[in-house]
């Protein structure tokens, strides 16, 4: 699904670029809903630490579904534009997000031999295992049964080590795989910089760092921007002990300056 939002000024847009399995399978999201947090422009940048000049133009949390109708008129309106001063040349943006991400899959995903009509799940608790969604929502992967009727779930960017479920409560023998590792990718996709959360982390913030494609600088008249975004292949999955693990996935944006 792509929704095609013609807005006055460049505002937001999404793309994490996750490292999943080689043999993790994607599939269509019917929802996807990201958190925004903050918006800046920089006139220079060398990773997510670095906003030279910085301006922030928006801030405050913001849940989009970007499969609905108005996501992009929604995420335009997170911001404002007239806090650049004039003459300024920006050439990064750097958006900062909640690491939660809700999605839902109606169309099954075909993981493995057993694990061959996944679909998200409504989060609880026990998937957990001895932690719980607030506690293990950084350090646990859990899984979820075959052939389930689609429901909205939470799913977080994990830290850079974790502990993979392989059972449906993440307990017992064999029920999980401790210090598993994970690496966001840098430089590929629409961002050149993302957050890699150490083990341990407990910070709700994942920061993306993009390059304009044109370097911006700011005038009395704000240009005509063109959004689309797209869910195709957005939700991911692979068997975990004949279950199934879902992933987000990058969703794809598309964005023409006219």
């Amino acid at each position: 699904m792509i929704r095609f939002i013609k807005i006055l000024f460049l505002n937001f847009l999404i793309s994490v670029a996750l490292m999943l399995p080689s043999y993790a399978v994607t599939g269509n999201a019917d929802l996807y809903k990201v958190t925004m947090r903050k918006l800046e422009f920089c006139t220079n940048s060398t990773g997510v630490g670095s906003c030279d000049n910085a301006v922030v133009v928006g801030s405050g949390d913001k849940q989009v579904d970007i499969t609905s109708v108005g996501a992009g008129a929604s995420a335009a309106a997170y911001g404002d534009p007239t806090l650049l001063p004039l003459g300024v040349t920006y050439t990064h943006m750097r958006v900062t997000i909640d690491r939660k991400f809700v999605i839902r899959n109606d169309t099954a995903i075909a993981a493995g031999s057993t694990a061959n009509a996944c679909r998200t799940v409504a989060t609880t608790d026990t998937m957990y295992g001895s932690a719980s969604e607030s506690s293990g929502k950084y350090t646990h992967k859990p899984v979820v049964a075959n052939n389930q009727t689609a429901a909205d779930m939470n799913v977080y960017l994990v830290n850079d080590q974790y502990t993979q479920c392989t059972a449906l409560t993440c307990a017992g023998v064999g029920g999980f795989n401790l210090d598993q590792s994970i690496e966001y990718d840098q430089g590929i996709g629409s961002s050149k910089h993302q957050t890699q959360h150490a083990d341990g982390s407990t910070s709700d913030d994942h920061v993306m760092i993009y390059e304009l494609a044109t370097p911006y600088t700011v005038s009395l008249i704000a240009p005509t921007i063109d959004i689309a975004f797209g869910t195709k292949n957005a939700v991911g999955a692979n068997e975990a002990n004949n279950l199934c693990q879902m992933w987000a996935e990058e969703p794809i944006v598309t964005i023409t300056i006219k």
